[in-house]
């Protein structure tokens, strides 16, 4: 498991969200709510996308990561190890 489990499911043409759901259940533990999948796909596309890994992200109501309501989405990336879906693109 670990890295490679992940880029496996990265390399899948499931859904980000199914990705993130397998690799929730499957690679971390304990496994993250699945109400984070929203948290984990705003962080990937942030930094995929736009290349912005300081943009805030919003936690659902009721949960906080050290204190706060928001977390920049490479904290996102790190927290939950989804480097699989960011490291492989090659940046301008």
């Amino acid at each position: 498991m670990g890295r490679m489990y992940a880029e496996g499911i990265r390399e899948t043409e499931a859904p980000l969200e199914q990705q993130i759901s397998w690799h929730f259940k499957g690679n971390c533990y304990p496994p993250p709510p699945q109400e984070m999948i929203p948290v984990a796909v705003a962080a990937i596309n942030a930094i995929v996308e736009d290349q912005d890994w300081d943009r805030i992200i919003n936690l659902p109501e009721g949960v906080q990561y050290r204190g706060e309501d928001q977390v920049a989405a490479h904290q996102v990336v790190e927290s939950f190890r989804l480097d699989a879906w960011v490291d492989h693109i090659e940046w301008e």
